[in-house]
This record gives structure tokens, C-alpha cells and sequence, in this order.
């Protein structure tokens, strides 16, 4: 038999067919390794899902516990029945048109327009303001032999601004947190009022709170000063307004600056001394003048106990037509 010369092609193709064998193994390692991969895929994917959804759950709990937070500190500013009523007023069509009219004025006192986003204080002319839609009609819940005794009581617990025998008595209701309000201040009204009736009007402040808690604290901290050093509790008002918006530490320094003892100050107000007495001012504004805004300036004749509410930031000239209104002029 002759012998049959060597060929690697048909040792391969012919002696046991390992090549094609060989290309066989090769597809199918990729076929797995593919599949392992679309697996490891599909896992991540899925993974990633249940994560996203986890997240949009803690998301949705941390959003309705700030909620809950937020109403917590608005009802502990107000109380229950007040942050039910301001509700009630908010959701009115006569709210919205109210509210409407008062920022118009608002932007007309302070000289904004549709794309002023900041306002300057020193170039308000409080001569030039249109104000004759301004409500200033009293409010007659309260007899006025009433109306006398309660403004004698704020006049006899409250630092005053002016003659403290003056006939007739701003009872401003503001808040530090209160854009409107540092703008009011800043503008120097009340202090004009006085300017224009010597020796015949006198102002105090109250507070009436619009900005939750951590204005509520403020207020606070303002009648510690008012106990511990009530001949600088104006003019810290004044400079609170100045260093808008202020916080606790800011309005404690300014009032330590002022003479006021900083450790007898921190103790009352990490006591909480005066919240309750905030409270009931906000309450004695809304039920018995119908302040619901700030700032709400309540101008009282001391001797008749007629009253007219200004609510709003509004310039000189409404406060004087108020007053002569009062007098009867």
C-alpha cells in the first residue's frame, strides 16, 4: 500500500474534525457570555428601578413631615382658630382682589415697577402716593369706652415712642420678618406722623406674626428687651429693620450693643418667656381692630375711643387724613 503523504488540512478535516468543532465551542462561549451579560444587565436595571422608587417614596415622607412641620409652627404662632380663619380669608375672591390692590400700592409707594427686583428707601416720596382707594373705615365691634380702657392697658405695658400723654395713639402691628414692614420702618413714617402733630400723637409696637416660628421667636425676644431695658426697645426695632432680615443671633448682638444684658436676654428667650404674650396680641389685633396684615397701623383717639385702621405700608399723608378724620376736621 503506498503510503499517503501528510496534509494538515485533511488530518483536521478527515481524522477527527476538531476544527470545525473548535468554531462550534467558540460561538456558543459567545452566546453565554452575551447572555450573562443581558442577565447582569437587566439585574442592574432593575436594581436601579426599585432604588428610584425607594427614593421617591423617602422623597414624598420628608415632603409631607415638612409640611406637617410647617403647619405645626404656623398654628403655634396663631393658634387653631386663627390659622383656620386666615385660611377662610386667603381662599376669598374678596381676599385676592384685596391683596391685588395692596401691591399695587405697595409698588407705587416704593417706586417698583414690572422689572425692579430692588428698592431704594432714600428716593420714596411719600407726598406723591395716589391713596384714595385706601380703606381706612373703623371698625366699630367694640364700644368705645372699651376701645379707652385697652389702649390704656397696651400705653401702661408697652415702651412708647413720643409724648406718652398724647391724645391719640398709632398701635403699630408689625413683624421683623415682614418685607413691607423694614420698608415702613425704613421709610421713617410713624416718626413723621409724630413730626406733623407735635406733642399729639405717640406710637407702640405689637407684633403680628405672618412668618411662622422662627418670626415668632423675634417677637419674642423683642418684649425680653422691652422687660430688661424698655428705653432701647425702639431703637432696637429700628436697627433690626436696618440689618433685614435679622436672626436671633443678629437681634441679640444689636441689643447687646444697646446696653441690653446679653445672658439675662439669652436666658428669656431659651425660656420662651414672652410667646404667649405674642400670641395674644396677634389675637387682640385680628378679633378686635381686624388687623390681618402687616403692617396694620391702628390710629386711636385716646379721648373718644373712636379708631381707623391703615392697613398697609402706606406714606404720611394717609396717616394725617386718618387722624383729622378723628378729630373731625
Amino acid at each position: 500500500m503506498p503510503r499517503k503523504e501528510w496534509n494538515s488540512e485533511s488530518f483536521w478535516n478527515e481524522t477527527c474534525n476538531c476544527r470545525h468543532w473548535g468554531w462550534r465551542a467558540f460561538g456558543i462561549s459567545i452566546s453565554a457570555l452575551w447572555a450573562i451579560f443581558s442577565i447582569i444587565t437587566c439585574i442592574i436595571a432593575i436594581g436601579a428601578l426599585v432604588a428610584s422608587l425607594k427614593s421617591y417614596d423617602a422623597a414624598q415622607k420628608s415632603y409631607k413631615v415638612s409640611q406637617e412641620s410647617y403647619n405645626i409652627s404656623v398654628l403655634s404662632a396663631g393658634g387653631e382658630e386663627n390659622f383656620g380663619r386666615m385660611n377662610k380669608v386667603y381662599e376669598s375672591e374678596a381676599y385676592v382682589e384685596y391683596a391685588t390692590n395692596q401691591t399695587e400700592q405697595a409698588e407705587a409707594y416704593f417706586g417698583l415697577g414690572e422689572d425692579d427686583s430692588t428698592i431704594d428707601t432714600d428716593e420714596v416720596d411719600t407726598d406723591e402716593v395716589d391713596t384714595d382707594e385706601v380703606d381706612t373705615e373703623e371698625i366699630n365691634s367694640t364700644s368705645p369706652e372699651d376701645i379707652k380702657t385697652i389702649v390704656e392697658g397696651m400705653l401702661a405695658s408697652s415702651p412708647i415712642r413720643g409724648d406718652k400723654d398724647a391724645r391719640f395713639t398709632i398701635v403699630e402691628y408689625t413683624e421683623l420678618h415682614c418685607p413691607y414692614c423694614q420698608r415702613h420702618s425704613q421709610a421713617g413714617t410713624i416718626n413723621s406722623v409724630m413730626e406733623q402733630f407735635p406733642g399729639e400723637v405717640n406710637s407702640i409696637s405689637r407684633h403680628f406674626i405672618i412668618h411662622g416660628e422662627d418670626a415668632l421667636n423675634l417677637a419674642a425676644a423683642m418684649e425680653c428687651v422691652a422687660e430688661l431695658k424698655p428705653e432701647v426697645y425702639h431703637e432696637t426695632f429700628d436697627k433690626a429693620f436696618e440689618a433685614y432680615p435679622v436672626d436671633m443671633d443678629g437681634l441679640i448682638g444689636i441689643a447687646t450693643e444697646l446696653g441690653v444684658d446679653e445672658a439675662a436676654l439669652k436666658t428669656c428667650t431659651d425660656e420662651g418667656r414672652y410667646v404667649q404674650s405674642v400670641n395674644d396680641m396677634m389675637s387682640q389685633g385680628s378679633q378686635l381692630f381686624g388687623v390681618n396684615w402687616t403692617p396694620g397701623n391702628v390710629i386711636i383717639d385716646r379721648e373718644t375711643g373712636k379708631y381707623k385702621l391703615v392697613s398697609g405700608a402706606y406714606p404720611v399723608d394717609e396717616f394725617v387724613k386718618a387722624i383729622n378724620e378723628l378729630k373731625g376736621n
